[in-house]
């Protein structure tokens, strides 16, 4: 039987407290025990209409390197850079701090050699999609990667050959991991709609195109699509845009997520065809996945409401939103999405997932898939 809801989380886990890891009885290796309890967690269904889809964190906040961007960029194929002042600099020879990055992504396959073995299920790893790289990261000039539209066009096959390669070796530590990738584009509003500054701050970089943004996801999907991951393994972050929308759907996109805190009200004209291009897609095949905050206080509920309520009022019954996945995410990159956040900016540890907010998300999914009967 198809489920009701699928639940995961947006690629991030904080590392366990010593004080957690003393109570849980788990190892004293970080990664290893961040995935033991994301196993415990995730690495089983609820119950028969309540999946779940484990995925390996990207990011343990433990220091300046145990990030999701710079995690990203430990992926680059044959891509150097360091960190600097202003943020994460290519093409400079390697520094320690990436070469730090590139450690912790190694540590964290190699826990999942013993923390999942004998696993059989969905395994998610998560990436930053190629515009929010142009945007977050900076080249040896100091200029942004964003305005060297070369470096822009390199970065979809850089981070191809890297995730092909990570997710051959993360299929030889978990042979039988059904795989599944999430690229966070979490920047891509700002990127397209040109509200990324420059490195002197007195002006923005120009707006890409939706079709030139949707180039690049072309090429990263291509390499997946090679690899046999197919797009139905894939989940791409687009936004709360109509134009971003259907670039994703021309460039192969089949599932796409999408953060109802940023979604326009039916009731505006912008809403309205934004909202109407989903329901068509999903007429046609397309699945939306929708990010969320579980936590108290997170706005779950209402936001959830929401969208059935706008569901509804397009014609759709609360059973037609069956069978969609929850991403569990803190909502820190809203202010990226929207500009008001430096995508190049450091996180705190605080912007990450924990284990409160996944058990939040467990708890409230059986009365999510309730709505959900029909």
């Amino acid at each position: 039987m198809k489920p009701l809801v699928t639940l995961t989380g947006d690629g991030t886990f904080r590392a366990p407290t010593p004080q957690e890891t003393l109570r849980l009885e788990l190892p004293d290796e970080p990664h290893l025990a961040a995935l033991m309890r994301l196993r415990a967690l995730l690495g089983d269904d609820l119950e028969e209409q309540i999946a779940t889809r484990l995925y390996l964190p990207s990011a343990l906040g433990r220091d300046a390197t145990d990030h999701l961007l710079p995690s990203t960029l430990a992926l680059l194929a044959e891509t150097t850079g360091d960190l600097v002042s202003y943020g994460w600099r290519l093409g400079t020879g390697t520094g320690l701090a990436w070469q730090h990055a590139r450690e912790l992504r190694d540590r964290m396959l190699d826990a999942a050699r013993i923390a999942l073995l004998g696993y059989e299920g969905p395994l998610m790893s998560t990436a930053l999609g190629p515009a929010t790289l142009a945007g977050a990261t900076f080249l040896q000039s100091g200029e942004r990667t964003l305005g060297d539209p070369g470096a822009v066009r390199d970065l979809p096959m850089l981070l191809a050959e890297g995730l092909v390669d990570h997710l051959a070796t993360l299929q030889e530590r978990v042979p039988a991991a059904q795989l599944h990738v999430l690229l966070r584009e979490d920047a891509v509003g700002a990127v397209h709609q040109g509200r990324i500054p420059t490195p002197s701050g007195r002006r923005r970089y120009a707006p890409i195109p939706a079709p030139e943004i949707g180039i690049l996801w072309r090429s990263l999907f291509v390499a997946l699509e090679d690899f046999g991951l197919g797009t139905d393994s894939v989940t791409l972050g687009v936004g709360a845009d109509i134009e971003l929308l259907r670039a994703a759907r021309d460039a192969g996109a089949r599932r796409m997520a999408i953060a109802p805190r940023r979604m326009p009200s039916l009731s505006t004209s912008h809403g309205r065809i934004l909202w109407e291009g989903i329901a068509e897609a999903t007429d046609q095949g397309c699945v939306f996945e929708l990010v969320v905050d579980p936590r108290p206080g997170g706005m779950l509920g209402p936001e959830l409401e929401m969208m059935l309520e706008t569901w509804r009022r397009l014609g759709h019954s609360d059973a037609d939103a069956a069978g969609v996945a929850v991403i569990a995410h803190t909502g820190a990159s809203h202010a990226v999405h929207s500009g008001l956040v430096d995508p190049s900016a450091q996180p705190s540890a605080s912007t990450l997932l924990d284990e409160t907010a996944i058990e939040d998300l467990l708890r409230i999914a059986p009365s999510w898939a309730e709505r959900l009967v029909g």
